[in-house]
């Protein structure tokens, strides 16, 4: 095969379920955050990640950063109240999903992190096998949530109004594939990253693609910022 298959204990997955409990946090979050708000507003929030990545290293393990690291942060706290002050999409769902979205990523990364540069807990854990794994992990713990919350015919009345809007079964079929596989490839690239550098120095990194992102929205989808909105979401970039 592509890659060797990987080899570990029941304990050892155990070790790893927080991990994967916490990349479907992110995920589901920001999905919720999506749905209810403008995909750029979403992305700001989600900038916020190095903050909620160093006060977790902070307070839950005593780890500290030099301070004008921690000085670097407040443009971002800065720039994202000032985006949504005037954001014309806000909500407090919105908002609140966003905002967890980047508490789980950011702690998701910390334990992964702590777990890639530790002892190995089984054969063949490359980080992407790691990733591997904690999706699966995440499926599992997300699922009975999901048909508990919404079950079979929220989304068989989901995927008909779907059908009534003109798209065709093949078409959806092939969106949420390509969508799918194009999500999974760059959650597993940042990933190989997180196993080079420090969590902080990886959600920071990781706001670059989020400039893409924002302007994209802006864009292609044709949405509506102010120009606060705009200043704040500017700062927050900058300052990450």
């Amino acid at each position: 095969g592509l890659r060797k298959r990987p080899k570990l204990s029941f304990k050892s997955a155990m070790l790893l379920a927080p991990s994967g409990v916490l990349l479907a946090g992110t995920h589901v979050g920001g999905v919720i955050s999506f749905g209810l708000g403008a995909i750029s507003f979403t992305h700001v929030l989600k900038a916020t990640e190095p903050v909620w990545s160093a006060l977790i290293s902070a307070v839950c393990f005593r780890e500290f950063l030099p301070v004008p690291v921690y000085l670097s942060l407040v443009p971002i706290i800065c720039g994202v109240g000032l985006a949504s002050v005037k954001e014309l999409t806000f909500s407090w769902a919105s908002f609140t999903a966003g905002t967890l979205s980047a508490v789980t990523s950011a702690g998701k990364a910390i334990l992964s992190k702590k777990v890639l540069d530790g002892k190995p807990l089984g054969e063949n854990l490359t980080p992407a096998n790691m990733f591997a794994i904690l999706s699966i992990i995440g499926f599992i713990a997300i699922a009975p949530v999901s048909l508990l919350l919404e079950g079979p015919k929220t989304a068989v009345a989901a995927w008909n109004a779907a059908l009534a809007n003109g798209y065709t079964n093949l078409r959806l079929f092939t969106l949420m594939g390509v969508s799918g596989f194009l999500y999974y490839l760059y959650n597993e690239v940042a990933f190989l990253a997180l196993a080079e550098v420090a969590p902080v120095t990886h959600a920071v990194t990781n706001t670059v693609k989020r400039v893409v992102i924002i302007l994209a929205s802006i864009v292609v989808f044709k949405t509506t910022i102010t120009p606060l909105g705009a200043i704040g979401s500017g700062i927050t970039i900058l300052g990450a």
